[in-house]
């Protein structure tokens, strides 16, 4: 719930900026061997033994997935019920039985679970498919691979909404893959029951002979205690979990060829520009065997039926976007080539920004926009409209110890509605294609993990081409204690004359059971730019980053406490200046009453800034502070809240004072209704204006935003969302930026040819979306979905922040109103 602020940070006295960083360093535990270190983790005993699975024959035992586990069959299948506290991570027995149940046959994997707990604190709420919350459920993940190489998870939430993703190794979980499984639940006189069903067809798995090995691991969420239940004992704070899955054994297991079509139609009614339009597409998929799967799309309808939330970015670096469609998200993994692509990493501590050559947002994004001369005026709608894709391709597979990856993507033409001296008139550019290619090889043969790959990316476009090629390696010690992440590029880029290097090394250290240390070596050249098709936030600096993460469970104050401490220091390779270095420091309690309390402390010492001048030279800041505390609630709780207090620093004296506040009422499993706000004082806030000048501003700034959900089942959902965020600035000092690297230079407001009357501004944004959704069958789905958006940045005019949301209501970017409907057909 915490706000994140994109901080930057350098020296201004370097002796004191490294002497801190020294310090930070010298302060961690420093690893010794990895032979040291074994000694110092304790192996899991999961894997030490492989259980037999049971076979069964749904023809003559037939089970229906309703989550009542009526059948007899199950009677005749062995009890698992030895699940332990994992969160927090006392490995204490449950306090109420958990009967599991694990069977197979030549279609697929079934799972039944008895969950006892007294019936008034069972917790059920409905959601859409992979919402998180805080509720009764039961997660399985099945490293299907066999040797902890890749796996996929399942959840069943207590009233039948879905969760599902895949899993990397050790312990890297996504929900970005979609499968059609069955999974139900039922509230029973002892609690609650579950069971699901997964088809083999619609997972990856290599070619095995008549027996074949998975890893299993079962969860259980404990709502009302806010505790996760789990078999085998493999605990988050500790560094293994893939490679030490508990080992299935399963026999004759050929699953079959496997297809599905995906035809949709929609169509939207544009009211700002007054035109109705429609579309019709296929998406396909099809694994002839186990380990090779193609998808394809043709003329796909990727946009309207979700939402990027808002966000004001007046910096120089960019701000990162997931993706949300399915066609991109579902296979994605094999393209993920190091830990930094995720923006999620373990710790209360913000990991950043990612680090990946492949970002598929760049497919049929924003365009680029063009040059048209002088005149000409782009509205900005059409600077932000998505480009439209004739189709896309993707296949997966795996032959031995390797697994492969191919990706391509065509994008239309782009035309842009432009005003020529007050006449309209059209502009084209050319659209792009793109090209992903991906082999990994990967060795589980001495139980730690090794494994090495190639990762290239091609963007062509007729104004120029840009090619990325990487290379990574990863390394688990086979008593999990040491990890290693790897991975170097080189870019070639039309519009650049010389090819671009960099890349970066990472260290995990597990020294016991919830204690953790990264560091990270990193270095990146003036020439590279992999941001055609991945995301890199900078180039020219070298840098070295740490994090140690000490987690404390079953105390007498408090459930679980979690201690960050993070630090860097940043040099920049061509001007050999201070870029950044601070240390931050946060803690997260977890009280006995299951409310949460944050504390964050960051301090960045005084560097020298070469980005947000835009090009224009570079000044140096002084060092700062920043504190944030924040609590809330119990989740679990029909009424829920929360609140923080916020203060920092500005980058030329002043500083600001934030607030914020959540409140979450679910009166029923079926609504619930969420609401947060935050406000800022600013105070100095520094902004580039133009060429070499700068300004400070006395800013308020409001981020109001509120959901509602209601759900007729957990197939049936109707969801109003709204954000908004409003700014109010008005101009303070200003500063020249120095010729040579130094302090920014008072001066006095500009006058004369080019100079503004006023520099005050308001921005005035939101996105204001009605969904309805009704999943008819396994991933097939009507929409009907309502989206408003408006970006509008003026000048300051003594309005009141009601004026500003009226002026940007009147001022749309986009109103559409649209109807999808998909259906999946197949195996």
């Amino acid at each position: 719930m915490l706000r994140q602020y994109n901080s930057v940070c350098s020296d201004s006295v370097r002796t004191r900026s490294v002497f801190a960083a020294v310090l930070f360093f010298c302060l961690i535990p420093q690893p010794g061997s990895a032979a040291e270190l074994a000694d110092l983790v304790t192996l899991p005993a999961a894997a030490a033994h492989s259980m037999q699975m049971t076979r069964i024959n749904p023809e003559v035992t037939p089970i229906t997935i309703d989550g009542h586990l009526h059948e007899p069959v199950w009677q005749t299948i062995p009890v698992i019920d030895d699940f332990v506290v994992l969160e927090p991570d006392t490995l204490e027995p449950g306090v109420h039985p958990t009967f599991l149940r694990v069977a197979y046959s030549d279609k697929g994997l079934y799972v039944a679970a008895d969950l006892h707990q007294p019936q008034d604190t069972v917790v059920l709420r409905l959601s859409g498919r992979d919402t998180r919350d805080n509720r009764d459920s039961v997660s399985v993940t099945v490293d299907t691979s066999g040797e902890g190489r890749y796996g996929f998870w399942f959840g069943v939430n207590l009233g039948d909404s879905l969760m599902d993703g895949t899993v990397l190794p050790e312990r890297s979980f996504t929900s970005d893959w979609d499968g059609p499984w069955y999974g139900r639940s039922q509230i029973t006189d002892t609690g609650w029951s579950m069971e699901m069903f997964i088809p083999w067809g619609v997972v990856s798995m290599p070619v095995a002979g008549d027996v074949r090995s998975m890893g299993m691991y079962v969860s259980r969420k404990v709502a009302y205690k806010d505790e996760r239940w789990g078999w085998p004992a493999l605990p988050p704070t500790q560094s293994k979990f893939m490679s030490s899955l508990q080992s299935m054994e399963l026999k004759n297991i050929e699953p079959r060829q496997q297809y599905s079509l995906y035809p949709f139609i929609s169509t939207a009614y544009d009211n700002v520009e007054n035109q109705q339009l429609y579309r019709a597409g296929m998406d396909m998929f099809w694994r002839p065997s186990s380990n090779f799967q193609l998808n394809a799309t043709l003329n796909p309808d990727f946009g309207n039926v979700e939402s990027d939330d808002v966000d004001i970015n007046l910096t120089a670096t960019e701000t990162f976007f997931p993706e949300k469609r399915l066609f991109f998200l579902e296979g994605q993994e094999i393209f993920v080539a190091s830990p930094r692509s995720d923006t999620r990493g373990r710790g209360v501590g913000n990991r950043g920004a990612p680090y990946t050559m492949v970002n598929t947002r760049r497919i049929g994004g924003r365009p680029a926009e063009p040059a048209p001369g002088p005149g000409v005026e782009i509205p900005l709608r059409e600077i932000v409209q998505p480009v439209e894709l004739m189709g896309a391709f993707k296949t997966t597979g795996q032959v031995g110890n390797f697994r492969y990856g191919v990706l391509g993507a065509f994008e239309e033409d782009v035309k842009f509605d432009v005003i020529d001296n007050g006449q309209p008139r059209n502009i084209e550019a050319p659209g792009s294609d793109y090209g992903i290619t991906r082999l990994l090889y990967e060795d589980t043969s001495q139980q730690g993990y090794k494994a090495f790959g190639v990762l290239s990316t091609a963007v062509l476009n007729e104004d120029g081409d840009a090619v990325v090629h990487g290379v990574d390696g990863h390394y688990l010690s086979p008593n999990g204690a040491v990890k290693v992440d790897s991975q170097f590029m080189m870019s070639d880029l039309d519009r650049i004359e010389d090819k671009g290097y960099g890349g970066f090394v990472d260290f995990e250290f597990t020294y016991r059971q919830g204690l953790q240390h990264r560091v990270g070596i990193e270095y990146f050249d003036e020439n590279i730019d992999i941001n055609d098709l991945g995301f890199l936030q900078r180039n020219d600096e070298y840098r070295i980053r740490s994090s140690l993460i000490w987690t404390t469970a079953n105390m007498s104050w408090a459930r679980e406490n979690q201690f960050d401490v993070r630090g860097f220091w940043q040099k920049s390779v061509t001007q050999s200046l201070l870029t950044g270095a601070g240390i931050f420091l946060s803690d997260r309690i977890a009280l006995n009453d299951l409310s949460q309390l944050v504390a964050r402390l960051n301090y960045f010492a005084s560097y020298y800034d070469d980005l947000n001048s835009f090009g224009n030279g570079t000044y140096r800041i002084d060092d700062r502070v920043e504190a944030i505390v924040s609590w809330e609630s119990d989740s679990t709780q029909r009424w829920s809240y929360g609140g923080e207090l916020f203060y920092a620093q500005e980058q030329v004296g002043d500083a600001t004072n934030g607030y914020g506040a959540w409140l979450t009422w679910r009166p029923s499993d079926r609504l619930g209704i969420d609401f947060k706000v935050f406000y800022d004082d600013r105070q100095g806030w520094l902004l580039h204006q133009q060429d070499d000048l700068f300004a400070t501003f006395d800013a308020k700034q409001w981020v109001p935003s509120v959901s509602v959900e209601y759900f007729f089942s957990a197939r049936q959902q109707l969801r109003l969302s709204f954000q908004y965020i409003g700014i109010k600035a008005a101009e303070k000092d200003f500063y020249r930026i120095p010729s040579r690297p130094d302090d920014l230079i008072p001066t006095t407001k500009p006058t004369g040819p080019g100079a503004r009357e006023s520099y005050d501004f308001s921005v005035s944004q939101y996105t204001l979306q009605a969904r309805y959704r009704w999943e008819i069958a396994p991933l097939s789905d009507i929409f009907l979905v309502y989206t408003r958006q408006a970006d509008l940045r003026t000048a300051l005019d003594d309005e009141t922040f009601s004026d500003l949301f009226d002026n940007a209501w009147q001022d749309p970017l986009a109103d559409v109103f649209v109807l999808k409907f998909r259906y999946r057909f197949g195996s």
